[in-house]
Order: structure tokens, then sequence, then C-alpha cells
């Protein structure tokens, strides 16, 4: 069983390697046959720009293809000394992509630059008009390649216009007979897409192919026209397919009629047949109208809507439950905690027996509670009861030793039900807060996800398809563009293992297939499945560096975290409470906890929520950590600074330093965090620090004026801390120990 598995395995991945080398195949045809129509093409009898355009602007994986066919046209068309130029251009176009493969400024720099020059050195063969002609089919060819490079001809747009422009100047110069090739070709294209619907792209693929057919032959004017009329007249039976001919024809013939004189129209009536005779030999579901790309998108939104509705009802019944245990908790009653128990407990086991209990709890009842209150601070500070401590007001019992017995064990009982009680209440505001902070995260993560941003079908087929070419079929790949213009790109993939380099490997060719230079993506595993995440290179780039000198010993009770998620720079300072290793469990306990909520979505506010909570349940009495945190948007440059009860920070902005944030509790010490944010801008070559409270013994001046010389000095992030570091452990060799740390963040151009 295991051995045909294999086989059925590997014979899948033979089949999937088959359909992408067919694939391939596909595109490089597709490819040639583009410049085979730019190379033949000419505009007016002499502009010849759009092989140099298609070169420039088709993808990566036939461009190549494209410059052969356009030699290929170029040569056949017989141009004489101007060929050598537009061969050059081509030439020189397919150079600079295979070396720059990323960059379209480079091939167009050396298409138009071989054309131009070229044409400079054969000025004596070609003349001034020449030379006037190189220049246009420069200008051309580059506008017309950025126009399909930026707006790819898969889907609808310029980049499909420039297409259809190319194919109809290339056919328009073509004729069988009388029947113009151009304009049978058009007739045939544009009533398969009246017939499917579509009016957008009908008529801007009409339009195109009615001014390439103007651009190869004049004459071919009043065709051009009736193409257009036509067009529009066989939307109004889109589905039907004898009806749409017959209002295209009418539309059409009107066209050609209306535009020109009667005698002109006969050279026109054959295309037109023979455009209309193949579309009605079309296979029936061929014509079927095809629902629009945007239905398509809003079919797909009702599944994010739900899931995201799902996950705001988790979040409010999360909340809600929260809520319940409070009120219950605070609804229960509160019974055997107060002295007044502990008396009672002492009368029922011994006076409830005893001979005087009229006289003691009746005639003197006032003297006898004076008494047991008097015990009270006695109890507190010994935590029992001897008979010789019994005051005067209890000297009259016959049982001292029995009472004092008694009083102990009550006292006893009630401080550990009171303990219990404590524990209880703490664990209690343990649980309702984590409900209360996931139930956040669970909104947060609904908002995003009822807002995934504007989806681009077209990249997302291209990125599905690439993956299956490596035997890897996705389950869901979405590439989407967010309300900032940056592209992102999620593919989901049975689980599977990746490499650092092959992850690098995937960003580059991913990157290529979507126009943008992403980073390596983010790898999420989870049970069956694995889901990479891509984001775009940010303009940022993050250094990092920092240093620490313990209070005694090896042993800090600081702790640092620097790290990049896919879109901000995240550096965190945790300062445990005291010194050595009890301080450092804290700390590191603190930073741990706050760098895997950050990695996993959460803001910074639900973040120390939940640590607060850890830290709250810390068995010691004077536990806790601070919590400075500073996050750095890498695209905008947008810093947040969160702090909770850490030292005041430091930021260096176009060479001048400042102080951030204010003193505060720790986490771990109250029940709620009291926590501070603030905002800030940070560019290129900008400093933000982060300190412990033990460098700042000396105050925050001098640290000032180390940064400004720092900064002016571009000394590295490494460097500038530990003269931090350094400077304060001198500055402090005379005072009470503590840690000293600083945490350095530079931004620099990516």
């Amino acid at each position: 069983m295991e051995k045909s598995m294999t086989g059925w395995a590997a014979g899948e991945r033979q089949t999937l390697w088959h359909k992408a080398g067919l694939r391939r195949t596909a595109r490089q045809l597709y490819g040639l046959a583009a410049g085979l129509a730019g190379g033949w093409a000419a505009l007016y009898g002499q502009l010849s720009p759009l092989g140099l355009a298609l070169t420039l602007g088709l993808p990566e994986d036939c461009f190549a293809a494209c410059g052969a066919g356009a030699v290929l046209a170029l040569l056949a068309r017989g141009l004489g000394v101007r060929a050598v130029c537009l061969l050059c251009a081509v030439g020189g176009a397919v150079v600079a992509r295979w070396l720059w493969p990323r960059s379209f400024w480079a091939g167009a720099a050396a298409g138009a630059g071989l054309l131009l020059g070229s044409a400079y050195c054969l000025r004596m063969y070609i003349g001034g008009d020449g030379l006037l002609f190189a220049g246009a089919e420069a200008v051309l060819g580059v506008l017309l390649g950025y126009l399909v490079r930026r707006f790819p001809a898969a889907g609808p747009g310029p980049g499909q216009m420039v297409l259809a422009f190319t194919g109809a100047a290339a056919l328009g110069s073509l004729s069988l007979g009388p029947v113009n090739l151009g304009l049978a070709a058009g007739v045939l294209v544009t009533l398969v897409l009246a017939c499917r619907g579509g009016a957008q792209s009908l008529l801007a693929l009409a339009g195109s192919a009615a001014a390439g057919l103007c651009c190869a032959d004049a004459a071919l004017a009043c065709a051009a026209v009736g193409l257009c009329c036509g067009s529009a007249l066989g939307l109004l039976a889109q589905g039907d397919r004898l009806v749409c001919a017959a209002l295209y024809g009418g539309g059409a013939l009107t066209g050609i009629l209306a535009s020109g004189p009667p005698g002109t129209a006969f050279g026109f009536l054959g295309a037109l047949a023979v455009g209309a005779g193949a579309y009605l030999a079309l296979p029936r579901r061929w014509l079927l109208p095809q629902p629009a790309q945007p239905e398509q998108d809003e079919a797909a939104r009702p599944r994010l809507s739900v899931a995201a509705a799902r996950l705001n009802t988790a979040a409010e019944s999360l909340a809600s439950l929260a809520d319940t245990v409070n009120q219950v908790w605070e609804g229960l009653p509160r019974r055997q905690e107060g002295f007044r128990w502990v008396i009672d407990a002492a009368h029922d086991s011994l006076c409830a027996n005893c001979g005087r209990r009229d006289a003691c709890w009746q005639e003197e009842y006032a003297v006898t509670m004076a008494g047991f209150e008097a015990l009270r601070p006695i109890l507190e500070e010994n935590q029992q009861i001897d008979p010789q401590d019994l005051p005067g007001q209890l000297a009259r019992c016959i049982h001292p030793a029995a009472l004092s017995g008694a009083m102990t064990r009550a006292f006893a009982l009630y401080k550990s039900r009171q303990e219990a009680r404590i524990h209880t209440d703490a664990m209690r505001a343990a649980l309702t807060e984590q409900y209360s902070a996931v139930a956040q995260a669970l909104g947060v993560l609904g908002d995003q996800l009822a807002s995934p941003g504007s989806p681009e079908p077209y990249k997302s087929g291209r990125v599905a398809d690439f993956f299956t070419s490596l035997g890897l079929s996705p389950v869901e790949c979405s590439v989407t563009l967010d309300s900032l213009g940056r592209t992102r790109a999620a593919v989901t993939l049975p689980r599977a293992r990746f490499s650092q380099k092959e992850l690098a490997t995937l960003a580059g060719e991913v990157g290529r297939l979507c126009r943008r230079s992403f980073d390596p993506p983010q790898k999420l595993s989870c049970r069956q499945v694995t889901t990479l995440l891509f984001t775009e290179k940010p303009p940022l780039r993050a250094l990092f560096g920092w240093a620490s000198a313990p209070a005694r010993g090896e042993v800090s009770g600081d702790a640092v975290q620097q790290f990049c998620s896919p879109t901000a720079a995240q550096m965190i300072l945790c300062d445990g409470m005291g010194t050595g290793r009890p301080a450092a469990v804290e700390g590191s306990l603190a930073a741990e906890l706050t760098g895997r909520l950050l990695r996993a979505g959460f803001t910074a506010e639900l973040t120390a929520r939940l640590v607060n909570v850890a830290l709250a349940l810390d068995s010691r009495e004077e536990g806790g950590a601070t919590l400075d945190l500073l996050s750095v948007d890498l695209y905008t440059g947008t810093a947040r600074i969160y702090k909770a009860g850490a030292a005041p920070g430091f930021l260096v902005h176009e060479g001048k330093a400042c102080t951030v944030g204010e003193a505060g509790l720790p986490m771990g010490v109250l029940g709620e965090v009291n926590g501070q944010s603030q905002m800030a801008r940070l560019g290129s070559g900008d400093l933000a620090v982060l300190v412990s409270d033990g460098l700042l013994v000396d105050g925050p001046g001098w640290v000032l004026k180390q940064l400004e010389l720092s900064a002016a000095a571009k000394d590295p992030p490494d460097a500038v801390a530990r003269t931090l570091v350094e400077t304060a452990r001198a500055r402090a060799a005379s005072g009470r120990p503590d840690d000293i740390t600083a945490a350095v963040l530079r931004l620099e151009k990516n």
C-alpha cells in the first residue's frame, strides 16, 4: 500500500511537471506570436515601435521569445538600414532585461539608446527623416512598453488594449484577395466578446483594434467605424448567437455606409462575412456569457464576512463570560472573613458547654467582648495566644489554657481561609482578564479579516500556478493590495518544510510574478497546512544593538528582545524588580511572553494585559517587571512607544535628542496595567534608545549629549549601547548598585 501511494505521488508529480512544461511552451509561443505581430506592424507605413514596446513590456517568461519574433518580422519586412537600428534596439532591450530583470527602465534605456545611437551613426544612409522616425519609435516604444509592463495584458486594461492595437495593425496590412485579415479577425473577436458580454472590455478592445486598422491603412477608417458600431449594437443581444450576429452586422454595415462612399463597402463585406462565419462555427459553450470578475470577488467576500462575524461573536461571548464571572463573584456572600468569626468559633468550641456561660455572655457581655478584642493585636503579631497573654477582662475564665488554644486554632483557620480567598480572587481576576484580553484580540482579528484589502486575482492566479509547477498545489492563494498601496501575498500549502535559503528564493520568484520586491516570507505551520505570508520589502530597515552590566555577579535582572515582524521593527526591554536571579526570572518571563504575543499579532495594550496576569500570579510578594516596548513601522517610520513602569526612553531625530515616557507602576503589582503610549516619527539615520533605571542614576542630561555625539559620528548601535552602559557604570560606582541596560535601534534606507 505504501509503495502504491509513493508511486501515485510520483505519478502526480510527473503530471504536474508535464502540465507546467506545456504552460511554459504556450507562454513562449504567445511571446513569439506577439513579437511577430509587433515587428511586422507599421504605423502609417513609416513607424515600427511595437516590436520594441512588446519586448520591453511582456513578462519575464516570454519577453525573449517576443524579441526573437520581432527580429524575424523585421528581417522579413526588409526595411534596409532602418531595420539594423530596430534590430539593435530589440537586442539591447533583451540583454538589459536579462541582466536587470526587475528594472523596466534599464531595458528601456538600452533599447531606446541603441535605437537612437545606431540611427545617428547611420544618419548618412537614412537621412534626417530617418532620425526623426527613430526618435518617434524610441518614444512610442518606451511609452507603450511601460503600459504593457505596468498593466499586464492577461487582465483588462491598457496592456490588453496595446496588444489588440498591435494585432490589428499587423494584420491590417495583410489581405487575402478582397478580404482584409485584420478586419476579419477584429470582427471575429469582437463578435465573440459581444455574445459573452462585458461591455467595458469589448468597447476598449474594439476601439484599440479600430485604431490599429487606421494606423495600418488609412483606407480602413470606414471599416474601423463599422467595427465599433457593430460591437456596441451586439451587446444588446449577449448570449443569443444569431440575434447578436444580426445586430452586429447591422451596426457594422450602418457604420461603414455612413462614414464612407457606398462603393467602398463591397471590399469590407467579405471580411465581415468571413469573421461572422467563423463566429457562427464556434462551439456554443465558447459563447456563453461569463460572470464579471468583480462578481467573483464579491462571491468570495461573504466567506470572509462569515469568518469575521464568527470571530466577533466569539469575542463578544468571551467578554460576556468575563463580566458574568465578575458579577457572580461580587454577589457571593462573604462568610468567615472577620475577627468576629474567630470569637464565635471559640465560643462554640469552649464556652457553649461551660458552667459560667450565662455570666460571661449575658451578664458581662460587654466586658467579655472587650477582652476578646484585646486579643486581636496579639494574635496578629504572634499568630498564637499563651495563657499569660490573656487580658484582665478574661482573667475570670476558669479554663485559660483551653481558651488560649481555642483562640489560636480559630485564628489560624481564619487566616488560612483569608489567604485562600485572596488567592481565589487573584485567580478569578487573572481568568477574567485573560478572557477580556483574548476577546479584544479576536475582535481585532475579525476587523482585519473583514477588510483584507483589494484582491488582485490575476496575480493570485500567477502565484498559484507557480507553486503548482513546483508540485505544491496551494490550498488557498491570495494576493491583495492594502489601503496604503502595499502588496501582500498569502499562500496556504499542505504542510511542508522550507529552509531560509528556499524561503528567500521563493520571495524572489513571487516578487517577480507580482512585480514587487518581497522579503523572505513568514512561515506559519498549523496541523496539516503551512502558510507563507509575503510582505512587500519596506523602504526602511532596522539595525539593533544592546549592552548590559549586572549589579552583582553575572546575572542581570534586565531582559532585551529585538526582532522584526513582517511590517515593523520591535524592541523590548523588561526590568525585573530587584537584582540577581529572582529579578532575572521576572524580566526574562516578561520579555519572552511579550515577544511571543507581538509575533502573534497582539497589540501593545493587549500584550501588557496578558503579561501582567502572568506576573500577578507570581508567589513572590515583591515580584513584577517593567515593560518598555518600541514598535517602528518600517514603511512609514511611525514609532509607537509603550511604557508600563519603565524608565524614560530617548529618540534622536535629525541629530536632536529628546526623552519620551514618564514614570509609572510596573506590571504584576496591580490587577490592571497602568501603561502609557506615545507616537513619534522617525526617518533614516535616526536612533531610538530604551534604558533601564540603573542607567539614569545620574540623570538623563548626559545621555542626551552622548546620543547626539554618537548620532553625529554615525556609530553603530552596538557601540552606542556599550558607550552608554560603560559611562553609566562609571558614574554610578559610588552609589547603590543596580542592573544597567541599553537597547538601541537605528533606521537606515533599505
